[in-house]
C-alpha cells in the first residue's frame, strides 16, 4: 500500500490508493504508525482467488511450509482448503508480519473469503501480547 512501520499519520492521510479503504492504523503518542492493519472481506471462496490470495502473500513475504501446505490444499481434489496463516518476522526482528486468508463465516452454505495482513513494530506487538496475557490474568472465574 505504500506505508511503512515508523511513517506518519499524516503519510496515511495523504496516502491515494485503493487499498487505503481497507487499512487500519495505530501510532504512537508521537504519531509514528506502528500498526498498519489490512483486512478485506466478501472475496470469492474459488480455487483460482484462493490460489491467487495465497500466491500474493507468499511471493511477496517469502515462500514458506504453510504456503506449499495451503497450494496443495487447494489443487487437490480430496482436501479442502480452509486456511492459511504464517507470521513472518524481518531479519533484524522489530517486525512481524501477520498473514491471514480464511473463511469469513465459518458456517455458511456459500462461505467467502477474508484476507488480513497485519504489520507490527516488534516493541509494540509485545507490549499488545503482554497486555493481553495481564487481561487474562484479571478475569477471575
Amino acid at each position: 500500500a505504500g506505508l511503512q512501520i515508523g511513517d506518519s499519520v499524516d503519510d496515511f492521510q495523504s496516502l491515494d490508493s485503493p487499498a487505503k479503504e481497507f487499512l487500519t492504523i495505530t501510532h504512537d503518542p508521537e504519531g509514528n504508525i506502528v500498526r498498519i492493519f489490512y483486512r478485506q472481506e466478501g472475496l470469492p471462496n474459488d480455487e483460482k482467488t484462493q490460489a491467487k490470495l495465497v500466491n500474493r502473500i507468499c511471493n511477496k513475504y517469502g515462500r514458506v511450509t504453510p504456503c506449499y501446505s495451503a497450494l496443495s490444499e487447494i489443487e487437490s481434489n480430496d482436501k479442502q482448503f480452509l486456511r492459511f496463516f504464517h507470521l513472518y518476522r524481518d531479519d533484524n526482528e522489530t517486525q512481524e508480519l501477520r498473514a491471514r486468508i480464511r473463511r469469513t463465516k465459518a458456517f455458511s452454505l456459500t462461505p467467502d473469503l477474508t484476507v488480513e495482513i497485519d504489520l507490527m513494530d516488534s516493541a509494540y506487538a509485545k507490549a499488545l501480547r503482554e497486555q493481553k496475557a495481564t487481561a487474562s490474568d484479571l478475569i477471575d472465574f
